[in-house]
């Protein structure tokens, strides 16, 4: 039986899995290693979802579109690295990407969009991402606000074992960062090329993940 795009959603939505939340605290872990103070966790996550999550599901949403074209994901990685100045953010999503496409590959080894990843290169998660949601069906608008999620649910996961706190604050700071950045979901899943995405770097997170690259007091990748 081959579970629909909704049961798929759910899936990749859930921040357990082997490229999400245990291994990744979307910048959250070396922000709060670099001074930020936990009461403005909520205003870290909303300037995340406004600047690096929302290259990556533009990304997703480019790469969807190559997936469905046959796949032509190079230039879609090209055009995310030009938008991701940090070697070390770039690294740590390319990890997670091979993590995604190698779940991706077991449940679904026969996936044109998916197979057209295969192949030396280590590709981000957002492109992995796209290229699943093509296999899946998922449509554009549902994979931006899924990578929005995605982004600030693993933060939050994490936030749990570095600020260990009451749950239902972190839900509240998932809903309020994607919330934030609703109203731009159908402008970005209208992309269908890479010289689309657009560039909104973060500066200091990019300085505190270059940081915290080289520490060795660190529970997450990034």
């Amino acid at each position: 039986m081959t579970p629909d795009a909704h049961t798929i959603t759910l899936l990749l939505a859930d921040a357990r899995l082997p490229s999400g939340g245990y291994a990744f605290s979307s910048g959250l872990e070396p922000a709060l290693q670099g001074g930020l103070e936990p009461s403005e966790i909520g205003a870290f996550l909303r300037a995340r979802a406004r600047t690096t999550t929302m290259v990556d599901a533009a990304t997703a949403v480019v790469a969807r579109a190559a997936g469905l074209r046959g796949g032509a994901y190079a230039p879609v990685e090209q055009a995310w690295a030009a938008r991701t100045p940090s070697p070390a953010t770039r690294q740590s999503s390319r990890e997670l990407g091979r993590g995604l496409l190698r779940l991706a590959g077991r449940l679904w080894p026969d996936s044109a969009p998916i197979a057209g990843l295969a192949g030396a290169a280590m590709w981000s998660r957002p492109v992995v991402l796209g290229a699943v949601a093509a296999h899946a069906g998922l449509d554009a608008e549902t994979l931006v606000r899924l990578a929005v999620y995605d982004d600030m649910a693993c933060g939050v996961a994490a936030l749990l074992k570095l600020e260990p706190g009451d749950p239902v604050d972190g839900v509240r700071l998932v809903l309020g960062a994607c919330a934030s950045v609703d109203t731009f979901t159908p402008q970005l899943a209208a992309l269908t090329s890479p010289e689309a995405i657009p560039a909104a770097s973060a500066p200091q997170s990019e300085m505190w993940a270059e940081a915290h690259a080289v520490t060795n007091r660190r529970l997450f990748r990034a």
